[in-house]
């Protein structure tokens, strides 16, 4: 395993010398020393193919996993384990094993806490087999909190395009699947395709055009990517993916126009929202129709222009869990009243992450959920602090876009919301360098710092 050089730009241990106000200075000297040499090798294909490339392919699995999982369940499932078996290794490995302390002590409980309601729910097989996926899920966090530390050098420029690129292929994906599937006389786009993948990961992907091609050629990139994706999303039929990508687009412009705007794009950007709402469900017009020659209320004209949603969101808070502080168990909703819709149709969760984890796990569960994240987000300031309004506006814009999406449809353990997020609030993590070779020097030695891959 080859040693650290210390005659590289950064030393393992910092010197005294160096002032604190030289760690933003220093990080973004070496973010500009990778965009330079990877625009001398062959563009895009050298964010790929730099030095170091097996520890970014690792780290970007959680990325690699939410296009998988959008083409198959089991294959993203399949990666995923191969990832979780990879990295458990590489750091049993290295023997050091420092993780945040906060985030992992709300995790250490909410794991214990799910085990609890697992053991005492109706169906503690089911339970048992949905909460060992959300840890697992969630041990993400972990992982890459580990490797950006690990990664000498580490360039978040080279991570962002990475996803970038990922995000690129999901789009790919997703337009190839729809046109393909679009021949078919009984094509159901709502049910058979789905754009919340490439939703969610369109502001890397629009960095990645942002950052790779410059003047006419990437706007014009940037446009067809931008103008081709609302079209499919549109197309799909489907409010939570229309929702999603237009929150990370209204995130992303908070760190890109000038404040005297902001008032305007918030404006414009309700207004754009109630349309695809409109758009989405009831393009013919006929719900809004009905209702006005009706003496329809308009809860139920929400109802159903919110495909049944409110109605299961009404119905989970009239009835709650029998025991409101440790919940019916993980995987336990679809046992229950409010999941079934009008008698007849039975979904398997109730389409809010809040209700959802809060009907499942109780209010401790929903507690402790909320905590965990709260202190992967007190952890991630202080590399926030050295990332330049981009690289900041394109992590909001995608934490935004994957939570509006679970407060229409996803649960609070699906990959989205339990893998991707926590993945990019440890991505964003790390410290000037000068600050994380500090803390780490007395326990890594240079040989374990530098994995050599």
């Amino acid at each position: 395993m080859p040693a650290y050089d210390n005659r590289r730009k950064w030393s393992l241990t910092p010197s005294s010398s160096d002032p604190a106000s030289n760690d933003y200075t220093q990080t973004v000297m070496t973010e500009q020393k990778f965009a330079a040499s990877s625009s001398a090798q062959a563009g895009v294909a050298g964010v790929f193919l730099r030095e170091y490339s097996f520890l970014y392919w690792l780290l970007i699995a959680p990325a690699i996993a939410l296009l998988f999982y959008q083409i198959a369940r089991g294959l993203g499932n399949s990666w995923y384990v191969l990832y979780w078996v990879s990295a458990v290794a590489l750091i049993i490995r290295q023997r050091n094993f420092e993780f945040p302390a906060a985030p992992l002590i709300f995790y250490a409980a909410l794991l214990a806490w799910g085990t609890l309601s697992a053991a005492l729910s109706v169906d503690p097989n089911a339970a048992y087999g949905k909460w060992a996926k959300y840890a697992l899920l969630g041990s993400s966090y972990f992982i890459t909190w580990w490797l950006v530390r690990r990664i000498p050098e580490f360039s978040l420029e080279r991570a962002l395009k990475m996803v970038g690129m990922v995000g690129l292929a999901s789009f790919a994906f997703y337009a190839v699947e729809f046109l393909v599937l679009s021949r078919a006389p009984d094509f159901q786009p709502e049910i058979q395709v789905h754009g919340l993948v490439p939703a969610c990961l369109s502001p890397f992907t629009l960095y990645l055009l942002r950052q790779t091609f410059t003047g006419h050629r990437g706007l014009a990139l940037t446009v067809g990517y931008l103008s081709s994706l609302i079209l499919l999303l549109v197309s799909s039929d489907s409010l939570t993916e229309v929702f999603a990508l237009a929150a990370a687009l209204v995130a992303v412009s908070f760190y890109i126009l000038p404040k005297g705007r902001l008032l305007r794009l918030l404006l414009g950007s309700l207004a754009l929202l109630l349309l695809a709402l409109i758009l989405a469900f009831d393009t013919t017009g006929s719900v809004l129709s009905r209702a006005y020659h009706s003496d329809e209320n308009w809860f139920e004209v929400l109802n159903q222009l919110s495909s049944y949603r409110t109605y299961i969101w009404h119905r989970a808070i009239t009835i709650p869990p029998p025991n409101q502080w440790l919940g019916v168990g993980p995987s336990n909703v679809s046992l229950y009243p409010p999941v079934v819709v009008e008698g007849i149709v039975t979904v398997r969760h109730l389409h809010n992450l809040f209700l959802d984890c809060w009907y499942e796990i109780g209010v401790v569960g929903l507690t402790l959920y909320i905590l965990f994240y709260a202190a992967q987000i007190h952890a991630m300031k202080p590399g926030m602090a050295n990332r330049s309004t981009l690289q900041r506006g394109v992590m909001y814009a995608a934490v935004a876009g994957v939570f509006v999406a679970s407060m229409l449809e996803q649960s609070y353990v699906s990959v989205h919301v339990a893998m991707f997020v926590p993945f990019l609030f440890a991505l964003y993590s790390r410290g000037p360098e000068g600050r994380d070779l500090q803390a780490h020097a007395r326990d890594v030695p240079p040989k374990s710092v530098a994995v050599g891959f």
